[in-house]
């Protein structure tokens, strides 16, 4: 009996608990499912119809992965394998499921799997809103720090234990420290100089009154003076902070002198005025009430228009500084007084309390514009003259050929000071500048008021004209020219007489361009100057012809060394007493592919002015030296060969180098290679070619001056050189005077040059007279025709071979 009635206590527990159980079930707020191995719902509460729109009756046998989300399926195919490999619960699995009515959720699901029965227990929670507010504060931490990393100030902020939970890349860089490392750590671990900084004791405060703070301080790691403002909150402290050194310095400086800093402020040049949306002026700094002419309480009065002169206000403008662009505009702005000046106005939209309104900074311009047009002065005259320069000529120049009458013509006239630069280097720069303002006023004083004159630079000048007549016209104009120069000129307390030559070119017959007829008149120009100089020419189409056969050749010369087309030719020296060669001249010689043998006279001295004579001269001491080492070893005796020295060459710091590499290379014993220099390459710069020539004389080379007596040069010069050899222009042995001849000449010559203990080498010698006439003289050496023309290397390896 008694069992009977415990066992009807138990089954009534278990009827009760069981009915407990399903009410709890079905009465909860969350979803909860039994899910068979193949992903059918099994059973589903009553919540599934709240939370995805279905009735559990509706589910009951449908797989869930057809309420997923597309993209969701992967996953929970990949949470199936993961629960059947052992790791059986899965808890808030956050995923996309779509509801009955197609919208789709965010759910928070929870899994049990059970092995034994091969079911999933399941429960889900819709968690759409805490997602998205999740996102949304997600979004606002992203703003928030993309604000403080944009903002200019360093920005840190602490929680209530001093621990750093942000800092900006500015504040890190501050402290020297990387931010994201920092974050976590106590401020003074992170920042050990707050220690004994003000800065601390501000916090300190501000985070036990929970009062903001703003204070100014010397931060002594950097050396910087920085403003600081500290915020306190529930969680701990903000602060932003900045440099604030050259305000600091400007306040000092205002302390130490508020008058002269007062003064500077009025002379400022910014005038500040700002206006509402309607224009209407609110507030104008003392500068503006300055430059204005109005106080403060006038300018409150007006509308900007009022300041203006007329300048109109578009709405373009309008929308432009709606969207925060700042506008920079040239308006005219008239003053209290009605006078008006031009000016640069900075103009930008700001908002104040819920108002729009105007920011003008306004700067006086004038100064600028008048300077600007200084400059465009300066940028059309030649600054030392006051003529036209290259730029105006050029525009006058085209005015004139664009107005002038048919029949007629214009002259075009390149005009060049003959002997200036001797002027120049005798007196110097300074009153060769003298001697260019006094040209150019008689220049000035000659030609009509139509005509124009300008100065392209250095002593050139050109001159453009109507010429009614043609020719006739500008050969007058071109002799009053040069009349006007033929009297003297004072430099430095002493007359001089300097002359001009002149090309002429003649719109339209030499070209109906400004750049053809000055190309013409700078070719006539220099055909003046090889005619004997003091001189004019008219263009004529053979001097064109001249100088594109001489950029023909200039063209041809750039490749001719790379292409091998040099070759040496020799002329034997000779030994005046024993009448034996003891040595030679090296000369090159170009054979032109197309021209055939061209003449040094031509190419050498277009070498000179292109710069190619430094390559060309190197390849000729280098071939000089190995041929002349080949033919000792093959001739068993000493050979001495000569080479010319260009000034380029001469001029290059390099030279003493090349010419020690040269002799190492060759092997030819230093004391049978010769220098030829030039008298104007030893005075061009007197102690720097010294010093190099003391550097090759020790290398053991011998030295000689080429052509001597014929420049400026003279016996007093060769004091400072280390010069072994004069070679005498043939001019001295040939040309007799009335007070003296040739040999008498020569014969001191050549004694004064054996007092120095230098040899003389006669050149140009063509005779048996001449050779008995220096061999009397006592000259040492000689080399001309009468001896032997300058030889190929084959001719000259005979002329050795026949001793």
């Amino acid at each position: 009996m008694g069992f009977e009635l415990n066992d009807k206590t138990t089954t009534a527990d278990l009827a009760r608990l069981a009915e407990e159980n399903t009410a709890l079930i079905e009465n909860s707020l969350d979803l909860i499912a039994l899910i068979d191995a193949e992903g059918r719902f099994l059973r589903v509460n009553a919540a599934t119809f709240d939370i995805l729109g279905y009735r559990p009756e509706e589910l009951v046998g449908r797989r869930y992965a057809e309420l997923l989300g597309a993209e969701e399926r992967g996953l929970f195919e990949t949470l199936r394998l993961d629960l059947r490999a052992g790791m059986s619960i899965r808890h808030d699995l956050q995923s996309r499921w779509v509801r009955k009515d197609g919208r789709v959720i965010m759910m928070s699901v929870s899994v049990r799997w059970c092995a034994f029965s091969q079911v999933t227990y399941a429960t889900g929670r819709d968690v759409t809103e805490q997602h998205a507010a999740r996102q949304a504060l997600d979004k606002s931490r992203q703003l928030q720090q993309v604000m403080l990393e944009s903002i200019g100030d360093a920005f840190f902020a602490v929680d209530r234990d001093w621990r750093i939970t942000y800092a900006n890349r500015k504040a890190g860089a501050f402290v020297d420290v990387d931010v994201d490392a920092s974050i976590g750590k106590d401020l003074l671990a992170v920042a050990p100089d707050l220690r004994d900084s003000p800065s601390l004791g501000y916090y300190q405060r501000a985070m036990e009154t929970g009062e903001a703070c703003t204070f100014e301080t010397f931060w002594e790691p950097s050396g910087v003076w920085i403003e600081v403002r500290a915020y306190p909150s529930e969680d701990g402290l903000s602060v932003y902070f900045h440099d604030i050194s050259f305000k600091h310095h400007a306040e000092q400086a205002l302390k130490k002198s508020e008058q002269r800093y007062r003064n500077l402020f009025q002379q400022a040049a910014d005038s500040i005025v700002i206006a509402d949306r309607d224009l209407f002026i609110v507030a104008a700094n003392g500068r503006a009430c300055s430059v204005f002419g109005y106080t403060e309480e006038e300018f409150l009065r007006l509308r900007v228009p009022d300041i203006d002169s007329g300048y109109t206000y578009t709405d373009s403008l309008a929308l432009a500084l709606e969207e925060g662009q700042t506008q920079l505009l040239r308006i005219t702005k008239r003053r209290k007084d009605g006078s008006t000046f031009p000016a640069d106005v900075h103009i930008s939209r700001f908002e104040d309390g819920g108002a729009e309104y105007y920011q003008a900074i306004i700067r006086d311009v004038t100064e600028r514009e008048e300077t600007q047009n200084r400059l465009r002065e300066l940028a059309t005259h030649d600054t030392l003259t006051g003529l036209p320069n290259r730029a105006l000529l050029n525009e006058r120049v085209q005015r004139l050929l664009d107005t002038c009458p048919r029949e007629s013509t214009v002259a075009a006239m390149f005009f060049d000071l003959d002997r200036f630069k001797e002027i120049n280097d005798s007196f110097g720069h300074e009153f060769g500048d003298v001697l260019l303002c006094e040209v150019a006023a008689r220049l000035r004083r000659v030609i009509r008021p139509g005509d124009v004159i300008a100065r392209l630079g250095g002593d050139e000048f050109v001159i453009a004209a109507h010429c009614s007549s043609g020719q006739g016209a500008a050969a007058r104009i071109a002799e009053k020219l040069l009349d006007v120069l033929t009297a003297p000129i004072t430099i430095a307390g002493q007359d001089v007489i300097i002359g001009a030559s002149i090309g002429i070119s003649l719109y339209p017959f030499d070209g109906l361009s400004k750049e053809q007829l000055f190309q013409a008149a700078d070719t006539a120009m220099y055909r003046a100057k090889a005619a004997g100089r003091n001189r004019y020419r008219f263009f004529e189409p053979e001097m064109a012809f001249a100088t594109r056969e001489r950029m023909a050749l200039e063209t041809s010369l750039r490749p001719a060394l790379a292409r091998g087309e040099f070759e040496l030719h020799y002329q034997p020296r000779i030994d005046l007493r024993s009448m034996q060669m003891v040595g030679m001249e090296a000369l090159i010689r170009w054979n032109h592919p197309g021209r055939g043998l061209v003449s040094p006279a031509q190419f050498i001295p277009i070498a000179e002015e292109t710069g190619l004579i430094a390559p060309i001269g190197r390849w000729v001491l280098h071939e000089a030296c190995m041929q002349t080492m080949r033919l000792m070893t093959e001739f068993k005796r000493e050979i001495r060969v000569s080479v010319n020295v260009s000034a380029r060459q001469l001029a290059h710091a390099t030279f003493v180098g090349e010419v020690r590499q040269t002799l190492q290379e060759s092997g030819i014993p230093p004391h049978c290679l010769e220098l030829e220099l030039t008298e104007s390459a030893l005075i061009a710069d007197i102690e720097r070619t010294a010093l190099m020539l003391r550097e090759l004389h020790e290398l053991g080379v011998k030295l000689a001056v080429d052509d001597f007596g014929t420049g400026y040069s003279g016996l007093a010069y060769l004091r400072s050189f280390p010069i072994d050899v004069l070679k005498l222009d043939r001019s001295f042995v040939l040309q007799d005077d009335e007070r003296i001849s040739a040999f008498d000449f020569v014969k001191a010559f050549v004694d004064m040059a054996h007092a120095l203990k230098l040899a003389v080498v006669a050149e140009g010698v063509e005779t048996d007279d001449v050779v008995e006439f220096l061999r009397a003289a006592d000259c040492d050496e000689a080399q001309g025709y009468h001896f032997a023309r300058p030889l190929p290397l084959a001719a000259l390896r005979e002329r050795l071979s026949a001793g």
